[in-house]
């Protein structure tokens, strides 16, 4: 058995201030901060008083400070604030490589999984390949988009196998990342659709938000685990 220390509740003391127990102090003050960063970049991105350079960028590099891939997805928000979307697209498809590097070690390939899977992978490739691709005029781009879309479908699949414990909430991040790639799919190459940008951005940034939060919790919780 551990020892404790006398002024440690467990111990029966009243503990100590310079003592947290575990980070009880410091992952609400860390998490706090990480909300409050996040929700000021948000709000600088939607206002139109403050024309500050790659706006877009802001949410998602303060939200990598938890989860690499956020950065890539920084990365990708720069390269979509010049216009360069096959480079936008590349970084991205990084970035969800990465999230199925996180999610497949905690896989589990049950039949009701592999099942939902085939489901969601088939609606989503065809509308990927019957719906986006067609339309999309350059060769060069009809590649990209093909391919990216692939990844992207990729990464859902990863997380309806994953069976970690905030798994439920990675789902609803993972689908909030795909319905703004849709969106951006469709208002791109299809039609226009009202308020695209209203609808792209805020469930892009509530998916980012959910993957480093949800990330934040699962690594305390392994850590936590893991101490003697």
């Amino acid at each position: 058995m551990r020892p404790c220390k006398r002024t440690s509740p467990a111990c029966g003391g009243g503990g100590s201030p310079d003592e947290p127990d575990d980070g009880k102090y410091r992952r609400p003050v860390f998490i706090g901060a990480l909300t409050l960063g996040f929700g000021l970049s948000v709000a600088l991105f939607f206002s139109t008083g403050a024309p500050l350079p790659c706006k877009v960028c802001y949410p998602a590099s303060w939200l990598s400070l938890v989860l690499f891939a956020l950065l890539l997805s920084a990365a990708g928000d720069a390269a979509g604030a010049v216009h360069d979307f096959l480079l936008q697209m590349f970084l991205f498809a990084l970035a969800h490589v990465a999230y199925i590097r996180y999610f497949l070690p905690s896989a589990e390939f049950s039949r009701r999984r592999i099942a939902a899977a085939a489901v969601v992978g088939a609606g989503l490739l065809l509308f990927l390949f019957a719906g986006i691709v067609p339309r999309v005029a350059s060769s060069v781009e009809r590649t990209g988009v093909a391919l990216y879309g692939t990844v992207i479908a990729a990464m859902l699949l990863s997380v309806l196998f994953y069976r970690g414990r905030y798994a439920p909430g990675f789902r609803v991040a993972a689908l909030l990342f795909v319905f703004s790639d849709a969106t951006i799919a469709w208002n791109k190459f299809v039609e226009p659709l009202p308020d695209a940008p209203l609808r792209i951005m805020s469930t892009y940034y509530a998916a980012q938000y959910l993957f480093a939060l949800l990330a934040l919790a699962a690594s305390s919780r392994k850590a936590a685990a893991a101490r003697p």
